[in-house]
């Protein structure tokens, strides 16, 4: 995916999730003690973890130029990805998001790679919490910037909604039919890194099924008619 069309997607995206409700939001600022941490910023019900994919480690870095300008805020930086020629989807991230009572989730995030990271990276995502499938791929063109809003409408994918077992990867890849990785703006190399802010996983609220309730109309002819049955019964008990 080019960054026009990227960009061009994040803002239908953006427009969609402005309209829905957070589901979970991982905004990797400081905890109560000033600590930042991978814990998500807000969770609707709980049921949402973080968790790394390989060997990657974690850091927490600026965030400046996400989408979040909250003073004192940070980023999560990424590192560890696999050496040139191997490892191909097998390094990155993971966030674990149980959907139960939502529908139509859609998926957004902001994204910053250093210059030797690989420009490309797959989003994968489970239904069942062990089969991965790939939903569609990135390719990061500048370095040292936050491309902001990436993301992935899942609302026509099924098996989604309303799961406690859905997760998502984001994980660095081979370039398109080749077996090597393409650095973002220099040659691929280990020490690449890649930072993450503002993961967000956006729904609707699945309407409550409302038993339906007679109309009064109704139950009197019912009412009627159970009378009526009634008499015929006691005629023929007469009889």
């Amino acid at each position: 995916m080019h960054l026009k069309s990227i960009l061009l997607a994040a803002g239908l995206l953006l427009a969609g999730a402005a309209q829905a409700d957070t589901v979970a939001l991982w905004g990797f600022n400081p905890d109560r003690t000033g600590t930042p941490t991978t814990k998500p910023t807000y969770t609707d019900h709980g049921g949402a973890f973080f968790s790394t994919v390989g060997n990657v480690t974690t850091t927490f870095a600026s965030q400046g130029g996400s989408s979040d300008t909250t003073a004192g805020s940070s980023a999560l930086n990424t590192s560890g990805y696999a050496a040139q020629g191997t490892g191909d989807r097998t390094a990155g991230v993971q966030f674990s998001v149980d959907t139960s009572g939502f529908q139509d989730i859609v998926l957004t995030f902001d994204q910053r790679n250093s210059g030797t990271a690989s420009a490309w990276t797959a989003l994968r995502y489970t239904i069942d919490g062990e089969n991965w499938v790939e939903a569609t791929t990135f390719r990061m063109v500048r370095d040292s910037v936050f491309v902001k809003g990436l993301g992935f409408d899942f609302s026509d994918i099924a098996g989604v909604d309303d799961n406690a077992n859905f997760a998502v990867q984001l994980v660095s890849m081979f370039a398109p039919n080749t077996q090597a990785y393409a650095g973002t703006s220099n040659n691929y190399g280990t020490a690449g890194t890649i930072r993450y802010d503002m993961v967000q996983f956006a729904g609707s609220l699945i309407p409550e099924v409302v038993p339906e309730v007679p109309e009064p109309a109704s139950i009197a002819l019912t009412l009627a008619a159970l009378g009526a049955m009634g008499a015929v019964v006691r005629r023929r008990k007469q009889a």
